[in-house]
């Protein structure tokens, strides 16, 4: 048995902080249903932080600051791709501190990183750049990063055998969230200005969000005294709780460099850093790409809705393909939608293109969160978890940073966004390559 002294940052302690503020063992059903629901909340609340929270703003920031369009994406490469690089950091403190803690730090910082933006103004290029980079920074690594890593990892720390499936409920949740947040938040602008607006989403952050974390988050089953999946209380020997630190995963599960030399965790790792690079840019630039195919920003804004019909679907199913077949599969698909998608989406005037387009956008979307929330715990276990999906999302963050400024680089020199999404779709097409190379090491 083990002692507390023997305890790493892997493991889990039955703890009065895993009972608080109510034992989850006392709920009539299995707690990982709640935890569930929680965490798919806690990801839909990242939106502030996600391109489709962040683009809706854009044009209002470059009239505020002063900055152009390119510069402001400067600034948004620079501030995502900094967070990008201290995500792995925060992968391992989910796993020494656990989901709730860091998911609770991490909205508080969201707050008052939405809070502070509110109150940018006119400023000199120089000193607008550095602003925009650390606010944008803050942001993302706030809300995209941490509160989303810590929310999708500790719904996969509950699930073992329905994992793809759970995975795939809580992506068709967010999928239609994410898809309505821009007009949503458009809405909330023309109340009374995008100040107004980031400053009502900084109380609710606060007042609702943090309050469900502090109240309905645990970090596992076994930290929580359970057995994943059944629910059953772990007891000692003579019948009391078990109060000794409970291991999460097993001995055998892979740690982080152990994943990063393995091929499997580049082939479901480049498909989903591609897919976050070239949809965060095109949804940074929404409104201007529709401008450049003659749509207005309503009929632009519209085109989530169907992806999001797409998706849902799709993320069903490659949920429960991540539980009975291997995970190369799921990034294959998702790798050729994408190029789909890519040599598609500039042609937006044509029907055919537009139906291609949204289907694309739609599969890969329902693939992505197989890939990022199911498919590391089944390829490498989950004593390391928070390391290794560190380590993707950091990949995933530093990809979103560099297609906003890609993108506005191809408007600037070329005056359309057409050539960056061709040259985009030369990564997804790498990585069904890959995917299927590991697949048939897999076989």
């Amino acid at each position: 048995m083990l002692t507390s002294s023997s305890a790493s940052p892997a493991t889990s302690s039955v703890s009065s902080l895993g009972r608080r503020p109510f034992d989850p063992r006392r709920v009539p059903f299995y707690y990982g249903w709640v935890v569930l629901v929680a965490g798919t909340i806690g990801v839909i609340a990242s939106v502030p932080g996600q391109t489709a929270g962040v683009s809706v703003f854009t044009d209002d920031l470059t009239g505020a600051t002063g900055l152009t369009r390119l510069q402001l994406a400067i600034a948004y490469l620079i501030g995502t791709g900094s967070s990008g690089l201290l995500l792995g950091y925060g992968g391992k403190m989910i796993d020494r501190y656990g989901s709730r803690v860091i998911a609770f730090a991490a909205t508080i910082g969201l707050a008052c990183t939405v809070t502070g933006l509110s109150f940018v103004g006119a400023m000199s290029t120089p000193v607008g750049l550095v602003v925009m980079s650390v606010g944008f920074g803050c942001l993302r690594f706030s809300g995209q990063g941490l509160l989303t890593l810590s929310s999708r990892t500790m719904v996969a720390q509950w699930f073992d055998r329905r994992r793809g499936l759970v995975s795939s409920l809580s992506q068709a949740a967010g999928s239609f969230a994410f898809a309505a947040a821009p007009a949503l938040l458009l809405a909330l602008i023309d109340i009374d200005g995008f100040r107004t607006a980031w400053r009502i989403i900084a109380v609710v952050l606060v007042v609702v969000m943090a309050t469900l974390i502090a109240t309905l988050y645990r970090v596992s089953p076994e930290a929580s005294g359970m057995v994943i999946d059944g629910g059953a209380p772990i007891v000692g020997t003579d019948g009391e709780d078990l109060v000794v630190p409970a291991l999460v995963g097993t001995d055998g599960d892979a740690t982080r460099s152990q994943a990063i030399r393995d091929l499997r965790f580049w082939a479901v790792t480049l498909p989903v850093m591609a897919m976050s690079s070239t949809a965060t840019a095109i949804t940074f630039h929404i409104v201007d790409i529709g401008v450049e195919q003659g749509l207005d920003e309503s009929a632009i804004v519209r085109i989530f809705v169907p992806i999001a019909f797409v998706s849902v679907p799709v993320s069903l199913l490659t949920g429960w393909m991540i539980d009975v077949t291997s995970p190369m599969v799921v990034a294959m698909a998702m790798g050729a939608s994408q190029v789909a998608m890519y040599l598609a989406f500039g042609f937006l005037d044509v029907t055919a293109l537009l139906v291609l387009a949204i289907v694309g956008w739609g599969v890969a979307q329902g693939c992505f969160s197989s890939l990022t929330s199911a498919a590391l715990p089944r390829i490498f276990g989950r004593r390391h978890l928070g390391e290794i999906a560190g380590l993707q999302m950091s990949a995933i963050v530093i990809g979103s940073a560099m297609g906003p400024a890609f993108f506005a680089l191809s408007r600037s020199v070329t005056d359309s966004y057409r050539p960056a999404m061709w040259v985009s779709a030369v990564v997804p097409a790498a990585a069904v390559v890959l995917a299927a190379t590991s697949r048939r090491r897999d076989r």
